[in-house]
């Protein structure tokens, strides 16, 4: 009767475990994949910026 009640308990909180694990891992891989982008992003910036400079210069 232990053992069944041991089982019982044990079996939903190891599919908390593996669902929380899963949003963990989900959370991760999306942080991961937006940093390139951050990086592309803060170069296209640094570019425009050096663009806008040199027109002002000309002008």
């Amino acid at each position: 009767m232990k053992i069944l009640l041991t089982l019982l308990v044990l079996i939903p909180l190891s599919g908390c475990a593996v669902a929380s694990l899963a949003g963990t891992v989900v959370s991760t891989t999306a942080k991961v994949i937006e940093v390139p982008f951050k990086a592309i992003g803060k170069v296209i910036e640094s570019n425009d910026d050096s663009e806008e400079e040199e027109q002002e210069d000309q002008e």
